[in-house]
């Protein structure tokens, strides 16, 4: 998804008329008051604002021609409500990214595009040290004993149904124990790599241990 500048200069012009123009609409005389040119038609800024004007996206108000105006793809804001859709901040003088007809910062773009956390359910970013299992993804410290909640992270678990088990609790709650020395006959358990993610990329599918 590529960043986008927005397009360039409206095409009117703002000036303080000088010769004895009427409003093309109202009729009023234009001669010593500030005016706007238009497809060649001069108009007084209240009859701008009611028949020229583009009406902002955000706001669903006139752009009135003092005001300073963003376009984009045929839409068009005030420069103060062209912001991220959802952090607010403001794009005038910024690159930006369009995704669903919303526009976004490239910052908040990142984080719409990144994996969700199966523990906490936020984005999990450049930097972030995350684990995945058949598709599922977690921050490191996210992945916890579904028995004693302590971090599994990078280590040995055990699957079952939608709980993971870390080997001390999936031994003393479904393994089977050795009538001669009572030891639980545990199987192999599932390991995994652990990296850090590289924005959108998630850690390597985990595999059975030898």
């Amino acid at each position: 998804m590529a960043s986008h500048r927005h397009s360039g200069p409206s095409r009117y012009k703002v000036g303080t008329m000088a010769e004895k123009f009427d409003c093309h609409y109202c009729r009023d005389p234009l001669q010593g008051k500030k005016y706007v040119e238009k497809d060649g038609h001069h108009c007084c800024l209240k009859c701008f604002d009611k028949f020229c004007a583009n009406t902002c996206v955000e706001c669903r108000k006139p752009i009135g021609a003092d005001s300073k105006e963003v376009h984009y793809k045929n839409r068009y804001w005030h420069d103060t409500c062209f912001r991220c859709a959802k952090c607010l901040h403001p794009l005038a003088n910024e690159t930006f990214m369009s995704k669903d007809n919303k526009i976004l910062c490239n910052k908040c773009t990142t984080k719409e595009d990144s994996p969700k956390c199966k523990g906490c359910f936020k984005p999990i970013v450049a930097g972030d040290q995350n684990v995945e299992y058949k598709g599922i993804v977690w921050h490191k410290d996210c992945f916890t004993c579904s028995n004693c909640k302590q971090v599994i992270g990078s280590g040995s678990f055990f699957p079952k149904g939608e709980d993971f088990y870390c080997m001390t609790c999936h031994e003393s709650k479904f393994a089977k124990h050795c009538v001669k020395c009572n030891k639980g006959l545990v199987k192999a358990p599932v390991w995994w790599p652990m990296k850090d993610n590289p924005g959108t990329t998630t850690a390597s599918t985990a595999k059975n241990a030898p």
